[in-house]
């Protein structure tokens, strides 16, 4: 209630501050035109016969065009900048203003020569008319310019803050900008370089126009990556997928409608994929929206060992020879995953493939659960490839969730690897998945081999829970008590490690390890 009064008070306000003066000057010109034979007795009795002509007329055509003045700034704020702003949600064009504008100030140049001097306005006209046929023919272009303009303002194929692409000749050459002024002669467009482009009204009236917010807010953008035969089709859309839907916020990058992957035609060199989203472009502009999601599609796919396909040419140095494609196989893409993680990647080489041989790799469809919060589990995760969820419930609080997305290579379920403890969270499948299961038994082998891993699977352990409780705090407000709790908690992880430490004591070669 407060906001909205103050809200109210600033509006009004902005009213007054441009209202203020043609109401002053309108007010100055009708008192000296109301009073002047008082003024005439008291004030200008000395004056000369042409200073009190001067005095007259001057307070009349001050009325009038003070008037006119009045009148364009009350249509101006009321109704372009009120009534209709309020109407369509953005700002109104210079050229409608401009139009107004002129158009009180004819009705008070006729009332100035018809009421003030006298004179026949029917005689005027017929004299513009003949000055008007010479002026439109010297200024054909220009007159040509501001009736497209006043049509496009009419039509309302576009409006101020559209997106909008220009067709030129050539693709390479079209024109993409967001429309920020529509006037007389021309249309001003900012580039994504931060750059104006004028156009002439002419121009666009000619040209054909994509306007990239009709008849939504929101439109589509297509991304073409070619893959090489050896990827399936179902890895490739899965790893595109989960690149793109990563980047949902609903800002930006829309999840409704949602981000799509298509086949779309065999090359001679691979596989073309388009990848379909759809953007707010009052959030992102559609330049930058192509290199977020290029630059993701990019980062998973070298996650994956997976670049891009390219024409390449193939010759032949025996007759009947053939080329055959070294594949990398399912085994070192296991270990390219595992090295890329946070956790294992700082193993020696030989216990990264030690234990890559006791890995599960298990596909797990879009929407499908990995597993439940409060479930009881003896192994932990490592995504290898798409996009997962993982979600927090909390049953004692109001707000019952806090959902985080899972990126590839990132680890998993460490929670219970070091004792029968349960899920901490719900992990769901975003996308297609390929997953990494490691059971806890492989995972305490390379412990005990290794204090060092052991103190940092520990590490993470507690990071964990620790990260739990906070985000339970940010949703619960905790009071003092609570935060009580959370610090004694602290020795606990603590006592945890040193018992698991003395537990699985480090080998003595493996005190060199740098982890």
């Amino acid at each position: 209630m407060t906001d909205g009064v103050k809200n109210l008070d600033g509006k009004m306000g902005q009213v007054w501050m441009r209202m203020w003066f043609p109401l002053l000057v309108f007010s100055v010109f009708m008192i000296l035109l109301v009073g002047k034979d008082e003024l005439y007795s008291r004030f200008l009795a000395n004056f000369s016969g042409v200073g009190k002509v001067i005095f007259e007329y001057g307070s009349q055509i001050g009325v009038w065009l003070s008037g006119a003045f009045l009148a364009q700034r009350f249509f101006t704020v009321f109704v372009w900048d009120g009534v209709i702003a309020g109407i369509s949600g953005r700002p109104v064009p210079r050229l409608p203003k401009d139009f107004t504008g002129m158009l009180f100030f004819g009705i008070a140049g006729m009332g100035v020569v018809g009421t003030v001097f006298d004179k026949s306005i029917t005689g005027i006209w017929a004299t513009s008319g003949v000055f008007g046929i010479v002026l439109g023919i010297a200024l054909r272009n220009v007159i040509l310019d501001v009736f497209i303009g006043l049509s496009m303002h009419v039509e309302q194929s576009f409006r101020i803050g559209d997106w909008v692409m220009v067709h030129q000749n050539r693709r390479e050459t079209h024109i993409v900008g967001q429309v920020i002024e529509i006037n007389w002669r021309t249309t001003r467009l900012k580039t994504t370089e931060k750059n104006m482009i004028v156009v002439p009204n002419s121009k666009m009236g000619e040209a054909i126009l994509t306007n990239y917010m009709q008849p939504k807010p929101y439109f589509r953008i297509d991304l073409d990556f070619a893959l090489d035969y050896s990827v399936p089709p179902n890895r490739a859309i899965r790893l595109l997928e989960g690149a793109v839907k990563s980047l949902i916020d609903d800002t930006r990058i829309l999840g409704q409608p949602e981000p799509e992957v298509r086949l779309d035609e065999a090359l001679s060199y691979g596989q073309k994929y388009e990848v379909r989203f759809f953007i707010l472009p009052t959030g992102v502009s559609p330049k930058e929206s192509r290199h977020l999601v290029n630059r993701r599609v990019v980062e998973h796919l070298a996650s994956a060992g997976i670049s891009p396909a390219m024409e390449r040419e193939i010759v032949y140095l025996e007759k009947d020879s053939r080329f055959e494609e070294s594949d990398p196989g399912k085994d070192e893409r296991i270990r390219g995953t595992l090295c890329a993680n946070s956790l294992f990647g700082k193993l020696p080489e030989t216990e990264i493939n030690h234990l890559a041989g006791y890995v599960k790799v298990s596909e797990y469809i879009a929407g499908k659960s990995l597993f439940r919060q409060g479930n009881k589990g003896t192994s932990m995760f490592v995504l290898m490839e798409g996009l997962l969820s993982s979600e927090m419930e909390y049953q004692d609080i109001l707000v019952s969730t806090v959902n985080e997305s899972i990126q590839p290579t990132e680890h998993f379920g460490e929670e219970c690897v070091l004792g029968p403890n349960v899920r901490g969270a719900t992990v769901k499948a975003v996308t297609d998945c390929l997953v990494l299961e490691i059971s806890a038994k492989a995972v305490m082998e390379v412990a005990g081999r290794s204090g060092a891993f052991l103190t940092l699977l520990n590490q993470e352990t507690s990071l964990s829970k620790i990260k739990t409780m906070e985000g339970k705090h940010k949703v619960s407000k905790p009071s003092g008590s609570s935060a009580k709790k959370s610090s004694a908690r602290k020795p606990l992880s603590s006592s945890i490690q040193t018992f698991f430490t003395d537990l699985f004591p480090s080998h003595p070669s493996s005190k060199k390890e740098k982890l």
